[in-house]
């Protein structure tokens, strides 16, 4: 049984990122990742083989409230989701952290202000190489510069709506967003969202944050484990293991500290797995343990 300093479930957005800041620590990470690496093939720019036969979606069936199977819109690949997504990165707007008044109810306010997240918004641009321009968007939150990259260039269809809406006194502006376009469109003339990114013009987690990670001799990435639960300790203060299993097998690691970053529904569900442990409130429904 391993004893590394930090162990992190899941190498998608989250788990990648954390590695990558925490790497120069020092400290001996592993991540436990469910998936693989996402490999170049035919089927990653046919839209037949991601739209209709559902060729990257796990095969796997969950279950609705009326016992009802679905295949959930979750992807097992090293970088998670962000393999898939349409790589807009957008910032939280400086009122969403102080709480808003919906129609069908208020969101409550963040412990802390947009002002105090800032600089890490700025850290995080960067690493993930967002191209965009700063100014241009009316509801855009104060920023301390802008980015390195410039937007990614119109269509000429897309030029010209721009150029009709900025005379009807419209205000358009680009979506920040994190492709490398000529390198992407230099693997086949295709969108890329829902568009699978095999390290092909894509700023993704695997790209931008775990690979270089991986760059340091301290952090480790084990691929293929399942985690099933989080055993406490007999304190009931701390998470003392974790039980995952690899290739068929059940093994355990006990960390000095975890990071349980497998995504909303992922996360959930090992909290959840977790309860006979003591690792979910009184209602049965998943909580974080800090």
């Amino acid at each position: 049984m391993s004893s590394p300093d930090i162990v992190i479930i899941g190498a998608g957005m989250g788990g990648a990122t954390l590695a990558h800041a925490l790497a120069p620590s020092g400290a001996d990470i592993l991540i436990l990742d469910k998936g693989h690496q996402l490999p170049e093939r035919p089927e990653n720019r046919d839209a037949r083989a991601i739209f209709q036969r559902g060729y990257f979606r796990p095969r796997e069936s969950w279950f609705d409230a009326d016992g009802h199977p679905f295949n959930p819109g979750n992807y097992y690949y090293n970088g998670g989701n962000s393999k898939f997504y349409g790589a807009v990165l957008l910032r939280y707007r400086a009122e969403d952290f102080d709480g808003l008044a919906h129609a069908d109810g208020d969101t409550p306010a963040w412990p802390f202000h947009y002002e105090e997240l800032a600089p890490y918004y700025d850290q995080a641009e960067k690493l993930y190489q967002v191209r965009g321009k700063a100014g241009v968007d009316p509801t855009e939150p104060p920023r301390s510069g802008d980015y390195d990259f410039p937007p990614v260039p119109d269509e000429r269809p897309i030029a010209e709506v721009r150029e009709r809406l900025a005379k009807a006194g419209l205000r358009p502006f680009s979506l920040p967003l994190g492709v490398d376009i000529e390198r992407w469109l230099s693997h086949g003339k295709t969108p890329w969202d829902a568009f699978p990114d095999a390290r092909t013009g894509k700023m993704d987690a695997e790209t931008c944050a775990l690979l270089p990670a991986l760059q340091h001799a301290n952090v480790r990435l084990q691929n293929g484990c399942e985690v099933k639960r989080l055993i406490l300790a007999a304190d009931g203060k701390r998470i003392d293991a974790i039980e995952y299993v690899q290739d068929g097998v059940t093994s355990r690691v006990t960390p000095r500290l975890v990071v349980l970053s497998a995504g909303a529904v992922r996360s959930a569900v090992i909290l959840l797995a977790s309860s006979a442990e003591g690792v979910a409130n009184r209602s049965a429904w998943s909580a974080g343990i800090s």
